[in-house]
């Protein structure tokens, strides 16, 4: 029966993209095509997505800080599939799906505080905060909450794989998922001159996390496509970069002051920070940075990790950020900031709430060209579009990894 369900999902898949499109996504770049118009549309490649993509990497869905206390729970969604993070009474963040294998209700509705256990509200069954059945009350008929669990199949609630990295919670729903230490490497390896362990998160004058949030009506993969691996768009579709000599991101002779990044499955723009302080502003060496060893880094970067984590890294700050699709048409993004763990004090909290202030001003100039790209998709002269050779090949590369998942 197992082998047939995945035989009809891996069918599903397959049928979204034909040989001929998946070949002409992997040819060269000079001769490659992007993704069909109906991928960015189609709830039937949205659902292929669903069952190969999202399904099966390594995700991020929330922060860390939104399931802070022992004994919280929070129910959310990751493309319509129904999860539930629970910090347990051990302080672990753990994350199940969020159903009772008895009735097929949520175990969990509203957002709560203060659980000591899970009482599910459908048929009362009392599960313990690491998802083990305790009691299942009524089940032989009588009035006894210790009804002993052994006696009824297949009861505790199911784990997600979950790990945290930069107060980023990430999930793998996958049985057998690639190790989260592999997937995630590539920042690191990629930031040596960073100290990543020293960080804390930006909070606002009333000591509440700074949690930016958009709704933006296009497809997760033009939501992407804008955000890191595509580099020419910067010097047409942002102010600050419009105002700034040093873009675009070429030397007079054409030659690029950036590197492409594609490491793993982390993909985008790499720089120098030093070479582009006029759009970005000088760094104080006397203020806090988040170099290591003290000593003031150079490397900034705006990546991607596939498929739904942004991530922008300077000297002084590190902003990451949650892109997730809500059906075919829509993202929701949501954004946190990250600063040397000494700069995020009470005395410098006004400061703080301007340290998204560029962002600010960036994001939704990206979001409004996103919803204007999901608009054209819906053109009939739309069909596949095409790669510069010069520009795209991380965008290219990014294309190729969905028609693969896909392809299975």
């Amino acid at each position: 029966m197992k082998r047939g369900a995945e035989a009809n999902a891996m069918s599903r898949a397959d049928r979204v993209l034909s040989d001929e499109q998946i070949e002409r996504i992997n040819a060269p770049i000079e001769r490659a095509s992007t993704l069909p118009a109906e991928s960015y549309c189609s709830p039937v490649f949205f659902e292929a997505e669903r069952e190969r993509i999202f399904s099966r990497h390594w995700v991020c869905v929330l922060f860390d800080f939104d399931v802070a206390e022992v004994g919280q729970a929070l129910p959310f969604e990751l493309c319509g599939m129904p999860l539930l993070a629970v910090r347990d009474l051990d302080g672990r963040l753990r994350v199940f799906h969020n159903v009772v294998p008895y009735d097929g209700c949520l175990a969990i509705m509203e957002p709560t505080f203060g659980l000591t256990e899970i009482v599910t509200p459908f048929h009362g069954w009392v599960y313990r905060l690491d998802g083990r059945l305790q009691a299942a009350p009524f089940w032989d008929g009588t009035p006894r909450r210790d009804q002993q669990p052994a006696a009824v199949p297949a009861t505790d609630l199911v784990e997600v794989h979950c790990a945290t990295y930069l107060h980023t919670v990430f999930v793998n729903l996958s049985p057998q998922p690639e190790p989260f230490e592999d997937y995630i490497a590539p920042i690191a390896r990629q930031f040596s001159q960073y100290d990543l362990g020293d960080v804390a998160v930006v909070l606002d004058r009333t000591g509440q996390p700074i949690v930016p949030r958009a709704v933006t009506h296009c497809n997760w993969k033009i939501f992407f496509d804008i955000d890191g691996p595509n580099v020419l768009h910067e010097n047409f579709v942002h102010r600050a970069y419009r105002e700034s000599a040093a873009h675009p991101r070429v030397t007079a002779a054409g030659e690029k002051t950036y590197h492409e990044i594609v490491d793993g499955y982390l993909i985008g723009l790499g720089f120098n920070y030093s070479d582009f302080t006029e759009t970005y502003g000088a760094v104080d060496p006397a203020e806090p940075h988040l170099g290591a060893n003290g000593q003031l880094p150079d490397q900034a970067a705006f990546v991607d990790l596939y498929p739904a984590m942004s991530f922008s890294i300077a000297p002084g700050y590190i902003e990451i950020a949650i892109n997730l699709p809500d059906g075919a048409e829509w993202t929701v993004d949501r954004r946190m900031y990250l600063l040397p763990a000494s700069a995020v004090t009470p005395e410098n909290a006004a400061k703080h709430e301007k340290v998204y202030g560029f962002h600010g001003e960036v994001a939704p100039e990206d979001n409004r060209i996103s919803e204007a790209v999901q608009k054209a998709a819906r053109s009939p002269v739309y069909t596949q579009r095409f790669f510069s050779p010069f520009w795209d090949g991380m965008r290219h590369q990014f294309h190729r990894w969905v028609a693969a998942d896909l392809a299975g």
